[in-house]
């Protein structure tokens, strides 16, 4: 019996992970969802000087603000380069309501459907608007990363089997060598790429994509700043893979600088006509 190579036993679930990928490109401009986004975040340091005593040699502790965003949410693609991008239009910020529901689905989806870039760049500028600190992007479209034009990017090696939930699972650590992430980091007003390894959760009978884990991480003046995130995709009952949860975390040095935890909820179809109109998504099987 010929002999299998660990890189030749893992192509099938990786054709299905390109599968699944190109899938996701094809049909992610016609989504439109719920993001409900919880932020616990250190607020910057005021200066502080003791003067005497072990407190002089310490820095003061860190203070944390809680926000909570809820936005109208989906996908687009920018002429500048075709690479995709999340797109929202705020409802409520911690509890009070900016908008109407349909007013924002009504602005973001025109915002998708046009032709004009500055359209898409203002949903993203109006989003950083919100005094949020440290705020990952574009995590639900991880899966992105993966499509078979991409996949020369990395390389890939199996670890063990582990369970999601009720699913078997093939744990694939992976590493980005080349190429654009599709992890965006807004620092003030910065946007940091960042090239990333991580580990891919591939369903064990078919290698449906589960979950995938990233962490990258770079020098800020000296300091080590490492950013972390987890991303769950579900498939809804039409078959199509979609994000149900996402988290972020920053670390500065040893200090967790910001958590964002994503939840995502009640997505719809849209036909791109002239009227806009809706179909729901069923909720995926139990």
């Amino acid at each position: 019996m010929p002999l299998v190579s660990a890189a030749q036993a893992i192509n099938p679930l990786l054709d299905r992970l390109t599968e699944e990928a190109g899938v996701f490109a094809s049909n992610a401009r016609n989504v439109i969802g719920r993001e409900t986004l919880q932020q616990r975040a250190a607020q910057a340091r005021k200066r502080f000087r003791p003067r005497v005593g072990q407190a002089a040699r310490q820095a003061p502790p860190l203070v944390y603000q809680d926000r909570e965003i809820v936005s109208e949410y989906g996908y687009a693609r920018f002429n500048d380069g075709g690479n995709w991008h999340e797109v929202r239009q705020v409802i409520a910020v911690d509890g009070r309501q900016v908008t109407t529901a349909a007013k924002a689905r009504r602005t973001l989806t025109m915002g998708i459907t046009s032709d004009d870039d500055r359209h898409r760049k203002k949903l993203l500028s109006d989003f950083e608007k919100h005094g949020l600190i440290g705020t990952a992007t574009d995590f639900a479209l991880m899966i992105l990363l993966f499509r078979r034009s991409e996949l020369a990017n990395f390389t890939f090696i199996e670890e063990r089997l582990d369970n999601v939930g009720a699913e078997h699972a093939r744990v694939i650590a992976y590493r980005q060598n080349r190429g654009d992430s599709a992890m965006l980091v807004f620092e003030g007003n910065r946007a940091l790429k960042q090239r990333l390894e991580g580990k891919l959760w591939l369903r064990a009978s078919d290698g449906l994509p589960l979950r995938i884990d990233t962490s990258s991480r770079f020098e800020d003046n000296g300091v080590e700043v490492r950013d972390e995130g987890r991303v769950e995709y579900i498939r809804d009952a039409s078959g199509y893979l979609l994000p149900a949860s996402a988290v972020h975390r920053r670390f500065v040095g040893n200090e967790l600088a910001a958590e964002n935890r994503f939840a995502y909820s009640d997505f719809q179809r849209f036909s791109a006509d002239a009227e806009i109109k809706f179909t729901e998504v069923p909720d995926p099987p139990k």
